[in-house]
Parts: C-alpha cells; structure tokens; sequence
C-alpha cells in the first residue's frame, strides 16, 4: 500500500475499506477443478495435504473445499464438520462465519425439508459458483410457489417451508456477494434477516453490513452491524463462533467513522470517549474465545490499554503475516485508523512502543 492509498489530502487515515472477498488459492482450485472433472479420491487426498500444511490461508481455503466435497458426497458428516472445525478456527471473514453457519443447530434442522440445500452450498464450496447460485435462485421460487399454496400442507410442512426460505435467501445472499453482485445480495439478506433471529438473523446483518458498507450508506451499515453482533451473543444464537467477527467488522468501522450517529449517542448517552466507544467491541470480541479467536481481535483491544505493553499485538500481527498478506496489510490499516484513540503524549513509553511499532510496520508519518 501507498501514502496515497492510506492517506487522505490533509494526511489523515482513510477509512478502512469494506473486507475484501477471498478468491480460492490457485493451488486449491487446480485440486478442485480436478474434482469438478470426476476425480475425487486424487482432489481429497491433494487437498488434505495442503489443509494440513500450516495455519495460512491456503490451508483455509482447502479445509472449506473439502468440507464441500464431503458435503456433496456425504451430507453434513463428521468428516465435513471436522474441516468447517478447522476453518472456523482461521482468520477468514468470510469462510469462518460461513462455517460457523453451517456447524450450527439452527443450520442442520432446517436443511431438510422439501428444497434440499446441501447440493448447491457444495457447489458454491467446491468453486462451482454459477451453478450455486442458478441452485439457489431456482430452490427459492420453488420455496414461494410452495409457500403460496400453503394452505395444501399442514402447520409442520409450513414451517419446514418457512425456514428453508429464509436459509436460501441467506446463502444466496452470500453467493452473491461471492459472484460479485452485491446489489443483489441486499434484498434477500434483508429478508433473511428480519424472518429469522439468533445466529442466522446475526449472519444474514453481518453480510448485510458489507453490502451497505460498498453502498456508502454508512449510517445503516453501522446499525446493520450493530445488531450483527447483538444478535451474535451467545445467549441468542448459541454459539460463540460468529461473534468475534461481527465485533471486529463493527469496531473496524466505528474506528473508520467515528462521526457516525451510533458513536456520538454512546458518547452523549454514557459520557464517555470516542476510543472508549470504539475500544469496546475489540473487548468484547476477546470476551468469547472458545470457538475462534481472529487476531485483529487482538490488536484492536492490546492497542488501547494504559500499559506499554505490545506483546499481543506483535503476536497477532505474526499470525496475520503468516496467514496471507491480505489479512496483514488489513492489520496495518487498522493500526492506521486506531493510532488516534490510542496516541498519549502523556505517557513516554507507550508513546515510543506505539513509535517503535510504526517503524517496524512502514506507516506513514500521519498530520
């Protein structure tokens, strides 16, 4: 990255951009391709290989594939639900919170039922994108003819109908974005979300608060996000895995935006601080870490406190630098934006830890 692309005219931050997608490695998608011919035992044991070659994005992306080869082959087994394991525990914002989705109680009762879901999201996993979502455009016409004749069924076919609907707009919505057509994307994960609750209304808010974010509608992404990671908490989803991504994509912007509404009435309403506001779902987002604990987590919070000491930070930018250039330089940029919350005169070492690691990440001298 360039002074130009980090920096604006009067050298401030610019926001941090929307979370990029994460296209399959080349070396992933010969290995699928190679399965999309008819190979599969030689695709698995390939890709095996690469999942099991250390914690990088690569291996991310080829757990996620062969979660899709076993889903395809097999349903949601022990197997698959092994390697969405695996990809939960990454640090991709876009697989982990999909896997989370798909290890989840709420996900595996609904996906039987007159539509079956499993063949397209395998297709989709396993990098057939046009055929995942033609699947998924066409099982949701069929959901609404179904539904438009719902007096021919009784309460239990119904509501099998119902939730099917709302997890096909859910995964269509995600395949979408994935397509590059998040215009698209917006009005079936709007619907999603205001028919479901817990985890899936959570996740449909978190795609959702992407799109917005592309849209420029700042104001509703924030709101979007907030209640993705509302939503998210434990306590009404079920499951921890979701949260800490939802808390980081919500920090990430507040910290890009802090003129939003939803961080000046914090600010009014609690007497507080900008970067107590901001600081607060990093917090939160390490509060939950049994599931997956994503290291922008990690350097959002370890900035903030009064002590000098930036050993988890140092740690997790290890981790991102080993996962994939992608998520460091997403790292750097978030360093960038949260320097102005976190930058005390007043205290010398902090101030010459927060200089020493400026150095050492390349920044630019901001105003």
């Amino acid at each position: 990255m360039t002074e130009q692309s980090l920096l604006d005219s009067h050298r401030l931050p610019l926001p941090l951009p929307p979370d990029p997608l994460s296209p399959i490695p080349d070396e992933v998608e010969r290995e699928l391709a190679a399965y999309r011919a008819g190979d599969v035992a030689q695709a698995q044991t390939s890709l095996s290989t690469i999942a099991g070659s250390g914690r990088t994005a690569v291996s991310g992306h080829a757990a996620m594939a062969l979660a899709g080869i076993e889903l395809a082959e097999n349903g949601l087994s022990a197997t698959c639900k092994k390697w969405l394991e695996q990809v939960v525990t990454g640090e991709d914002p876009w697989l982990g919170p999909l896997a989370v989705v798909m290890l989840s109680a709420d996900f595996e009762k609904h996906i039987a039922g007159p539509e079956p879901l499993l063949s397209n999201l395998a297709s989709q996993l396993t990098g057939d994108l046009t055929a995942a979502r033609k699947g998924f455009e066409q099982a949701l016409i069929h959901l609404e003819e179904a539904w438009e004749h719902e007096s021919e069924y009784d309460d239990d076919a119904i509501s099998a109908i119902l939730n099917q609907r709302d997890i096909t707009k859910l995964l269509l919505g995600n395949v979408l974005i994935q397509t590059g057509d998040s215009a698209a994307a917006r009005k079936p994960l709007s619907s999603a979300r205001s028919h479901c609750d817990g985890l899936l209304a959570a996740y449909a808010s978190y795609l959702e608060g992407h799109v917005l974010h592309e849209q420029g509608e700042n104001e509703r992404a924030s709101r979007a996000l907030f209640y993705a990671a509302d939503e998210a908490h434990p306590s009404r989803s079920g499951t921890e895995g979701l949260l800490p991504w939802a808390l980081i994509r919500y920090g990430e912007f507040l910290a890009s935006n802090p003129w939003l509404d939803i961080v000046v009435d914090q600010v009014e309403e609690n007497h507080t601080s900008e970067g107590s506001v901001i600081r607060f779902p990093f917090e939160s987002a390490l509060s939950f870490k049994k599931v997956s604990r994503p290291a922008l987590a990690d350097i959002g919070l370890h900035l903030f406190p009064a002590s000098a000491d930036f050993e988890p930070v140092h740690a997790a930018l290890e981790r991102l630098k080993a996962w994939s250039d992608e998520r460091y330089e997403r790292a750097r940029r978030l360093i960038l934006v949260l320097h102005q919350y976190v930058d005390d005169w007043r205290n010398e070492e902090k101030t010459q830890k927060l200089a020493e690691l400026w150095k050492e990440l390349d920044l630019p001298h901001l105003r």
